[in-house]
């Protein structure tokens, strides 16, 4: 249609419900709800425009349905003067698709716009009759009567074209009153500090979470960095992890080779003839011999061969009462092999730890007691837990290692002179009680001595009256009938890649999440 000269097309002509006297033209993707600015720097207060591809429009009704035309124009169109009040403004739709929004957010039409600069026209008549009349019930004509046209020009500031009603005087009054809107550099730097903000916060979050993990101490970088099982170790005993981060590398692979004698001997493995060389091996600091250069033959040695003794613990979590401990000790010496000294004194004294079963706390009473010059001394626990955070521990390295310290060497961390020999000593020290209460809900993974190197060859590997038993997110080998162990299923194996960090639950989901404390 062609309207003096000007070609328009009408989208929507017919009656809207408006609360709290207001209703919105909107073309932003999210839709998100926006607080003030809507008429920052304006000298009109009916159609605040200072948000970019939105437009609020004031109505005279509070409550009820009022009337609207909304047109699109390809020029500017002569203004009509039965309209009582009449303000312009530049609006750039962000997208194609425009809608119209009821309060409330509900959609009262849709129409299209190209996405550049246009210029707006809204109209208004009876605006001071309908803010009296205050509410339109059902079945009422409406008092007030807008028109909204829009048509591309450059865009320009605001304007007060006609101003009649008082309620438009009010709202004017109230729109010059407004601060200017920021400038570019000012919406930047304010984007920019809620960036910073943000990402202190979250690395604040992040702290508390991993003090909260550790037992109020950072862990040194290296500890965050070094894999294995350090969060099962982690868990049985926090402090001694620290403990063993602090000292050099050849004291930790004391402890390892230490910790690998320890739990092969406690197993009864010790004296097996393929077992011992590779004991012997280690201690020369040589590559393990066979068949330890093929995990698969490991544990089919371990579980077939008639010499390997077959008994059982309940695990230190006390839900596996039929565990095969010769399955849960011999990692102890895979671990110990690792190349890095740390990983190796983890995993291997999580690997005895956890082969002593529920007699875990005395073995590791016997750690502290054969290594003295640990200095496993427990920090005081702070006046007020930190507050749970759920979300995954930091992976980056922006914050500050408070747990490194002066390094131990080898000449102050030593076994003393009445500890056990390791290769041949079964009877644990005295037992202490736990530092702090054990609250842990889910044990750790078994580590990749059972996740990784348990052969994925079927049934046929299965002896008579063996059983195999899924606990959690753990594979355990547990003894059947016949007091013989089990075979895993090659589709148990292939659940399990990973396993060595299974245990902790940095989601803070509700799934599980194993406090710090010190079982030991």
């Amino acid at each position: 249609m062609t309207f003096g000269g000007v070609l328009m097309r009408t989208v929507f002509e017919g009656s809207v419900h408006v609360a709290y006297s207001q209703m919105y033209v909107d073309s932003r993707v999210d839709g998100a709800a926006i607080e003030g600015e809507h008429w920052a720097g304006q000298a009109n207060g009916l159609c605040g425009a200072a948000v970019e591809g939105f437009l609020f429009l004031v109505t005279g009704m509070h409550t009820g349905r009022v009337g609207l035309t909304i047109e699109v124009h390809d020029g500017p169109p002569a203004v009509d003067g039965r309209w009582e009040d009449v303000v312009e403004a530049p609006f750039t739709p962000l997208t194609r698709a425009v809608r119209l929004a009821q309060w409330g957010d509900a959609d009262a039409c849709g129409f299209e716009l190209d996405p550049v600069d246009h210029r707006v026209r809204y109209c208004a008549v009876g605006m001071d009759e309908a803010s009296a009349h205050g509410v339109v019930s059902a079945g009422e004509q409406p008092v007030d009567r807008y028109l909204l046209q829009f048509w591309p020009a450059p865009a320009e500031p605001d304007r007060v074209v006609r101003q009649t009603s008082d309620r438009a005087a009010y709202w004017h009054r109230f729109a010059r009153q407004q601060p200017p809107p920021p400038t570019p550099r000012e919406r930047a730097a304010a984007a920019r500090a809620a960036r910073e903000e943000e990402a202190r916060a979250r690395a604040e979050r992040a702290r508390e979470y991993e003090l909260r993990q550790w037992a109020g101490r950072l862990p040194t970088e290296r500890l965050r960095r070094v894999g294995g099982n350090v969060h099962g170790m982690r868990m049985l005993d926090v402090h001694l992890v620290h403990a063993i981060a602090r000292v050099d590398d050849a004291t930790q692979r004391l402890i390892a080779r230490w910790a690998a004698h320890r739990a092969c001997a406690a197993a009864g493995l010790a004296d097996v003839d393929w077992i011992a060389s590779a004991l012997a091996a280690l201690d020369a600091g040589a590559p393990l011999p066979a068949p330890f250069d093929d995990p698969g033959e490991v544990w089919r040695r371990l579980l077939e061969d008639p010499n390997v003794p077959r008994t059982t613990i309940t695990l230190p979590d006390g839900t596996t009462h039929n565990a095969l401990r010769q399955a849960f000790a011999l990692p102890a010496l895979l671990g110990a092999a690792e190349p890095d000294s740390l990983q190796a004194a983890l995993d291997a004294l999580y690997a005895a730890t956890v082969s002593h079963g529920t007699d875990h706390r005395a073995f590791l009473d016997e750690v502290r007691d054969t290594w003295p010059g640990l200095g496993v001394v427990p920090p005081a626990p702070p006046e007020s837990p930190p507050p749970h955070f759920p979300f995954p521990p930091p992976t980056g390295d922006g914050f500050a290692d408070t747990a490194s310290g002066p390094r131990t060497s080898v000449a102050e961390v030593r076994p003393t002179a009445s500890a056990p020999d390791p290769k041949t000593s079964s009877t644990p020290p005295r037992h202490r009680p736990p530092t702090t209460p054990p609250v842990a809900r889910r044990s750790p993974g078994l580590g990749k001595g059972l996740a990784s190197l348990i052969p994925a060859s079927g049934p046929r590997h299965r002896p008579a009256g063996a059983a195999t038993s899924m606990d959690g997110d753990r594979f355990v080998i547990v003894a059947g009938s016949s007091g013989r162990p089990a075979a895993a299923e090659p589709a148990a194996v292939h659940g399990l890649a990973g396993a060595p960090n299974k245990g902790v639950d940095p989601a803070g989901d509700g799934d599980g999440e194993e406090e710090p404390h010190d079982v030991g």
